[in-house]
Formats: C-alpha cells, sequence, structure tokens
C-alpha cells in the first residue's frame, strides 16, 4: 500500500512532471500521461490547501472567542 504523500512531496512529485512536460523531447503520449497525473496533482494540493485554510480559520475563531471572553471577565 503507497503511503500518503505530503504536500511538499506533491509539489516536489508536480515540479519533477513540469519539468518534463517542458521538455521538447517528451513524447507526445508521455506528455499526455503526465498531463493527466498533474491535473491529479494539483487536485490533491488544493484540497491540503483548502483543509489547512478551514485549520486555520478555525484556530482564528477560537483565539478571537478566548480573547473576547477575557475582555469580559476584566470588565
Amino acid at each position: 500500500m503507497k503511503k500518503k504523500q505530503s504536500f511538499e512531496e506533491m509539489l516536489d512529485e508536480l515540479n519533477g512532471m513540469i519539468a518534463r512536460l517542458s521538455d521538447d523531447d517528451t513524447p507526445l503520449e508521455e506528455a499526455l500521461k503526465l498531463y493527466a497525473q498533474a491535473a491529479e496533482k494539483i487536485a490533491a494540493c488544493s484540497g491540503v490547501l483548502e483543509n489547512a485554510k478551514v485549520q486555520i480559520e478555525e484556530i482564528g475563531r477560537t483565539m478571537e472567542q478566548q480573547t473576547e471572553g477575557g475582555q469580559d471577565e476584566k470588565l
């Protein structure tokens, strides 16, 4: 079973795909496969980023609530 890649590993792999796609010597069939794989990798990276955004927003709300709660106690 393949282990789940980290965001950084996915970016490294994506950069490698982009480099191979940019190479004029890459055959068309290989380029098409790389393009499809890159699209999947981009979608996976976007999902990771969206999840991180949600977590950051939750942390921000928690911090805001804690700050507001602390101010109420001082009043």
